[in-house]
């Protein structure tokens, strides 16, 4: 993997320039220190940020605490799907509902300051972020919904995105802190810092229903139904080729931005593996929790051929409101994504063949053929 000096120590390319002192030493610590030497200027410049930004991140709890205390939660709604299977394509749509709030960039880099100096770091975000995301040409900018599990980061371990700051053990952190296995205390941190952050979120968006996307949430949903009961959950899902391949272009891509470690391409491959496996065994065995008329799953290929039609079998299937004003948004979005060319990947056949075998639960599971085309070619 290369490394470019710009994203060094670019605040903007690291979500852990956002935590709080207690959430950075607790990832550090949990991690053992073990950072490469290469990364550790890195650590010592966010490690600085950290700490100044601390005065700051108090007054904004004090002054805003008793708000936050009052909200009131309106049943959100979240995209699930695992990582590269469309959730952003359709976040990026449905948030153009003007009935939904949900996470900006900025909220999510800087969690505990938003209330107060977003104004200030959506200007600077602006300047400093590419126009389009690295791994997919998707487009990017300061006021654009991202996950909220960046945000998360910025309280703790408790996010999937700390994994990416040390990869050498990333199965070992998504265990503990994404399927919470033998972490029940994480599991209550995670609940007490995501409803924080929820309340938080509601307050900034005034107190509209939040349009929540997460691919990490795929594997929690029993822990949401506990906080969330009446929550409603749309899930979209791809052909297993696509998200393997996708999703290791994904790493590569992001490793040389957050990661404090180096790590091999075969490593890099058992990550990918063990992610879409145990993200959906956990999906599969917990989705029937879900109430009847609060869960849709959607088919990505067919989302992309006709996003308007599954658009509206989205609202009808979960019972949300305002379909019919928010269809000329949704056209007007639709229209940005006339020239959008994905990326494309060749799959060799000893890969296909392990992906065949390793998944086929899930090529089971959603309808896909566990057979790579002969042309070895897709999108």
């Amino acid at each position: 993997m290369k490394f470019k000096t710009r994203d060094y120590f670019s605040f903007t390319s690291h979500s852990a320039f956002g935590a709080s002192a207690v959430a950075w030493f607790r990832i550090l610590s949990e991690n053992k220190f073990l950072i490469h030497p290469l990364f550790i200027p890195k650590v010592i410049f966010i490690t600085g940020a950290v700490i100044l930004s601390i005065p700051f991140q108090w007054y904004e709890r004090l002054v805003y605490r008793r708000k936050i205390e009052a909200v009131k939660i309106k049943n959100p709604v979240f995209i699930l799907g695992h990582p590269r299977s469309g959730t952003t394509f359709l976040h990026y749509l449905m948030s153009k509902d003007p009935a939904f709030g949900y996470c900006t960039t900025v909220q999510a880099m800087i969690p505990h300051l938003f209330l107060t100096w977003s104004g200030f770091f959506s200007r600077l975000l602006s300047k400093a972020l590419p126009e389009k995301r690295p791994m997919d040409n998707m487009k990017m900018g300061s006021a654009l919904p991202k996950e909220e599990e960046f945000a998360l980061a910025g309280y703790g371990p408790e996010s999937m995105v700390t994994g990416y700051y040390f990869p050498k053990y990333f199965n070992r952190n998504f265990d503990r802190n994404v399927l919470f296995k033998e972490n029940s205390n994480g599991e209550k941190r995670w609940k007490k810092n995501f409803d924080y952050f929820i309340r938080k979120l509601s307050l900034g968006n005034e107190g509209k229903t939040l349009l929540l996307k997460s691919p990490a949430n795929t594997a929690r949903v029993k822990e949401i139904l506990s906080m969330y009961p009446e929550a409603k959950f749309i899930h979209i899902y791809r052909n297993p080729y696509d998200v393997f391949q996708s999703h290791l272009h994904l790493f590569k891509k992001l490793l040389p931005m957050l990661s404090f470690q180096q790590v091999g391409d075969q490593q890099l491959e058992e990550i990918v593996f063990e992610t879409y496996i145990k993200i959906h065994e956990k999906y599969f065995a917990e989705k029937s929790l879900i109430p009847p008329g609060n869960l849709v799953e959607v088919r990505y290929e067919d989302f992309v051929l006709n996003p308007m039609n599954n658009l509206e079998n989205i609202y009808r299937s979960v019972k949300l409101e305002g379909l019919e004003s928010a269809k000329p948004l949704f056209g007007k979005e639709l229209q940005a994504y006339t020239d959008y060319s994905k990326n494309k990947f060749t799959l060799s056949k000893e890969h296909a063949e392990k992906i065949s075998s390793r998944l086929q639960f899930a090529f089971n599971e959603f309808g896909y053929e566990a057979s790579y085309p002969s042309e070895n070619n897709r999108n």
